[in-house]
């Protein structure tokens, strides 16, 4: 484990931090360069936007993994603060910087789908690069485990355990080449982002089995593969909608094409 990077003079680095920050940076740049280049708007209003996005899934999953482990951090509340530590939820993010991002667009006027498909990719790409600075944390590690690719990827734990970070490095890798071509190729709107959200839902419903420390919800079923089925049927009835609709625009223009020839 290597959960301090390197140091600038007397400032450590942390692992987990840099990661996040090479994300975000990959994210935005990617993200804007795209958006200006198909006329969806302008590099300099992406950045405002993802700034918006940012601070909104940092807050948003910063206080949804507090509230799954409520009980710790009622033990030492200060260490809620300390993110140098790790401790975000994903879906926390999701749900947060959703919000944020929204907000921001709908008071720009920017076409909030476009830029979802556009970004959708990115949040992938952005996700495998974090779960790199969560393997050299120590943190979101597995269940112990005698597989031949087992690992001590826990801080402060000689066991040879699950690498779930990698796995979830490896599925969200999959996830973002499977969403580049998909946008290249998508027949509506929102169908790129919406594809994520089921994708990254089944991939870390099958890690989530793997993992350490997860509070169980009904069952066997942990609090988090709850949250994975309810964002896979949520994507899964978005996309049904949106083809959905574009069979009924695409049958009305097909009747008006056959009026206009009679």
């Amino acid at each position: 484990m290597r959960p301090i990077l390197f140091h600038l003079g007397t400032i450590p680095i942390y692992s987990y931090g840099f990661t996040l920050a090479v994300a975000f940076i990959i994210g935005v740049w990617a993200v804007g360069r795209r958006a200006q280049k198909r006329s969806i708007t302008v590099f300099d209003r992406v950045v405002d936007l993802a700034l918006w996005v940012l601070v909104g899934a940092l807050v948003g999953s910063r206080i949804l993994f507090v509230l799954l482990e409520l009980p710790t951090y009622l033990k030492n509340p200060v260490s809620i603060l300390f993110f140098n530590q790790g401790g975000l939820s994903f879906y926390g993010g999701v749900l947060g910087g959703f919000a944020c991002g929204l907000i921001y667009a709908k008071r720009k006027a920017l076409p909030v789908w476009p830029l979802a498909d556009l970004a959708a990719p990115w949040i992938a790409l952005g996700y495998s690069i974090v779960r790199i600075g969560c393997f050299l944390n120590g943190c979101c590690y597995g269940v112990p485990a005698n597989v031949p690719w087992a690992l001590s990827c826990a801080a402060g734990d000689s066991l040879l355990r699950h690498p779930t970070q990698l796995y979830a490095l490896g599925a969200s890798l999959a996830i973002f080449l499977v969403l580049l071509w998909l946008e290249r190729c998508k027949p509506f709107d929102s169908l790129v982002f919406w594809s994520y959200i089921g994708l990254y839902s089944i991939a870390r419903f099958v890690i989530e089995i793997f993992r350490e420390s997860q509070i169980l919800a009904f069952g066997w079923l942990r609090t988090t593969q709850v949250g994975c089925l309810v964002l896979l049927l949520l994507a899964g009835w978005m996309i049904y909608r949106g083809y959905r609709k574009q069979g009924q625009v695409q049958s009305i223009g097909g009747e008006e094409t056959f009026s206009s020839n009679k």
